[in-house]
């Protein structure tokens, strides 16, 4: 198989394409088309096969119903590390998937290639599913580069929260109820203030330094539309103020929860706030079993709220049985509903800012984190800090950015406008 020849070879026409189409911007909206059909009354032909490739392993148990209700025989190939390359390579292999299901944080690797299926348009007008199961979501992360097409589907998505001790937040003063600290947490300043405080009684509230940059990293991308740079703004600025402020006075853990080191600073009581995903209940019970009725759950700090993980579908263009696949992501959507309902990420779809994903993503992350890892420390305007990081970041991808700058009137949305 030489994928120079195959799917990879066709981000280049993809690419080049987008800056033809980018000269006529034009601006579109995400519209509900008629109403979706459940998937009981989805219509599939008769001994179909549908291949579904996958490294969510929860939902084996769930395919006979919707064999039987569908007459479908599910054919599950289950990834080995559910990785972009691996991703491509079965897409480019001599038996592709007709449906592929992979992590939230893939799409960034696989938004570039001009391979799925829209999903705004009939026969699956994916908008009325989206309004229906994630009501108030802003779909342009999960749109195609530069375009009006929906091409990823969400199935769950797990936001990023606060865990705390609200018996040592209630003991020294500060909200203890989660809607009240949530509320109370808005402002840096007095978030800063309350780190300030328990750092003093021997309590932690940051894990390293850069837990700012994190939080708001988790509710913002890299780049808009029109190829601006996302990160050049006063909340960044502040972020780094905090940075630069903790570490001065060194208030943070220096360790983190996902270390031996943080763990026991969890079991000592000397750990006492971090932020990590909802599921991250799971863990904390192991660690800390005898200490769970003292941990709770709020929202991120400094207003945002953000997605820390997920899962996303996506239908080839080359699906043999796409009528099918789109049966089966109705079906788990309804499947799961009270399950995404019991998420914490159920309340806040609404709130969450609109992401322009990117293939640049993860370059841009990578050099992000390099300079930011240090810059914090020195003695540099925060102002001239942040400016100088966009400054090699534009400078290392100045040769791609230019298939961003294009579409600065492409905005998506969902629902009616």
């Amino acid at each position: 198989m030489n994928k120079g020849k195959g799917m990879r070879a066709g981000v280049v026409l993809l690419s080049v394409m987008l800056l033809i189409q980018g000269c006529t911007p034009v601006q579109h909206v995400f519209r509900e088309g008629p109403a979706v059909q459940s998937a009981k009354q989805a219509a599939t032909g008769e001994g179909q096969t549908l291949h579904l490739l996958t490294s969510y392993t929860f939902e084996e148990a769930g395919f006979e119903p919707f064999e039987k209700s569908h007459n479908v025989k599910m054919q599950r190939e289950g990834t080995s590390s559910g990785s972009v390359d691996e991703i491509l390579d079965a897409l480019d292999s001599s038996n592709p998937p007709d449906l592929i299901e992979f992590e939230y944080d893939r799409m960034k690797g696989l938004i570039n290639f001009d391979t799925f299926e829209d999903l705004s348009q009939p026969p699956y007008n994916a908008v009325a599913a989206a309004n229906r199961y994630f009501p108030g979501l802003s779909l342009e992360r999960f749109s195609s580069l530069g375009s009006a097409e929906l091409v990823f589907m969400p199935r769950s998505l797990h936001a990023g929260v606060t865990f705390y001790r609200a018996d040592v937040l209630k003991e020294n003063g500060f909200p203890s109820d989660p809607e009240k600290l949530g509320i109370y947490m808005e402002s840096a300043e007095r978030w800063l203030q309350m780190v300030r405080v328990l750092a003093k009684k021997g309590k932690r509230a940051m894990q390293q330094p850069t837990d700012p940059f994190e939080i708001y990293g988790l509710a913002n991308g890299f780049f808009r539309s029109n190829g601006s740079f996302v990160r050049n703004t006063s909340e960044y600025i502040d972020a780094l103020r905090i940075a630069r402020a903790s570490y001065q006075e060194q208030l943070p853990l220096g360790a983190s929860i996902w270390d031996t080191a943080g763990q026991e600073a969890l079991r000592q009581g000397e750990l006492v706030m971090f932020v990590s995903g909802e599921w991250a209940k799971d863990q904390l019970s192991e660690w800390t079993p005898d200490l769970m009725d003292k941990w709770q759950v709020t929202r991120l700090p400094f207003n945002q709220y953000g997605v820390l993980s997920g899962w996303v579908y996506a239908i080839p263009k080359q699906s043999k049985n796409k009528e099918a696949a789109w049966a089966y992501i109705q079906y788990q959507l309804e499947n799961e509903q009270r399950y995404r309902s019991s998420l914490y990420m159920s309340q806040w779809y609404g709130k969450l800012q609109p992401v322009y994903t990117t293939p640049l993503d993860t370059l841009a992350s990578a050099i992000w984190e390099k300079e930011i890892g240090w810059r914090y420390t020195t003695l540099m305007a925060p102002e001239r800090v942040i400016e100088t990081i966009e400054s090699a970041i534009r400078s290392e991808l100045s040769d791609q950015l230019g298939l961003i700058a294009p579409y600065n009137a492409n905005y998506f949305h969902s629902g009616d406008q």
